[in-house]
């Protein structure tokens, strides 16, 4: 099982242990049905790649329509989890769960308003259906694939209306897709549907990304003011080894940039700020870089 699949899984295993009482049932049960892979008078059609989803659901359905209500088969995949299916097609069966969920099978809508329900668990239980959430430590990415583009405008409008989350949408592969990418967004929704847990570990991660970037930064600034000094002594020495070459020695420079010329030599790996504390008397930052630039220009001059 992937990153992916493993933190999906803890979300999804956290807002399941969360749906407990009759109206926390019931909304869940709706949000399930309306986004589930089928939905209609000749049949409901449930698929999930989590156990803990498809016994959730099953118990949802039988505690409405009785204990022969589903059929549930799996199907063994290669390269992913196995995928489970569940199936309901006797039409009383179907009315009893879409009447007690008030959603019309036929319309696949809420007959209730969601007003009455709690939106939270509404969406909760859209996001086991078709919901994903990648591991935070790759990227920020929740998203759900609804089966229309109406349900799909549903979920946007529930989540910008309850929480003030808008998140994008896309047409992937003939399915509309509902997304969320930005980290706070991603926690805020979490929250709504019933993973505070997982959204506090999208929070821990988020914080230590950002301390280890901050020091990455840190060292990527030392490394280059390191090698800038590095370029800067290389340069001065230059300069100093030419007048030397060229003079036979350092006496014809004034005495204050002779002694900073012996200086540098005797301590190539000093900064300029370390070399003015070095001083006699000692002397800024700006004031050594001055008298390195003199020092270049003797030795370009007279070339």
């Amino acid at each position: 099982m992937s990153g992916q699949e493993l933190f999906s899984h803890r979300v999804k295993a956290e807002i399941a242990a969360g749906i407990t009482g009759k109206k926390k049932c019931l909304s869940c049960l709706a949000g399930m049905l309306l986004y589930s892979r089928e939905l209609g008078p000749g049949g409901i059609v449930f698929q999930t790649e989590n156990k803990t989803v498809r016994d959730l659901f099953v118990k949802l359905c039988t505690h409405e329509a009785g204990e022969n209500s589903c059929s549930v088969s799996k199907r063994e995949l290669k390269s992913r989890p196995d995928l489970w299916t569940v199936k309901i097609r006797r039409p009383e069966d179907i009315d009893a769960i879409c009447l007690s969920a008030g959603v019309n099978p036929s319309s696949r809508r809420l007959i209730v308003p969601l007003s009455d329900r709690l939106s939270g668990q509404f969406a909760a239980g859209a996001f086991l259906c078709c919901g994903s959430v990648v591991e935070p430590q790759k990227e920020y990415h929740l998203e759900f694939v609804a089966p229309s583009s109406k349900l799909c405008e549903s979920l946007f409008s529930l989540f910008s209306e309850q929480i003030g989350a808008e998140g994008g949408t896309v047409l992937r592969r003939g399915a509309q897709v509902l997304y969320f990418k930005e980290s706070e967004q991603v926690e805020d929704v979490l929250t709504f549907i019933g993973a505070p847990k997982a959204s506090l570990e999208l929070m821990n991660v988020k914080i230590y990304k950002d301390l280890r970037n901050h020091a990455n930064r840190a060292t990527n600034c030392d490394t280059a003011n390191c090698q800038r000094q590095n370029r800067s002594a290389l340069r001065q020495i230059d300069a100093i080894n030419r007048i030397i070459e060229r003079d036979g020695g350092l006496h014809n420079l004034p005495d204050e940039l002779k002694s900073l010329a012996e200086l540098r030599l005797k301590s190539p790996e000093l900064s300029l700020n370390e070399l003015a504390a070095m001083a006699d008397p000692p002397l800024t930052r700006s004031g050594i870089n001055h008298r390195f630039a003199r020092i270049e220009l003797i030795a370009d001059k007279k070339q």
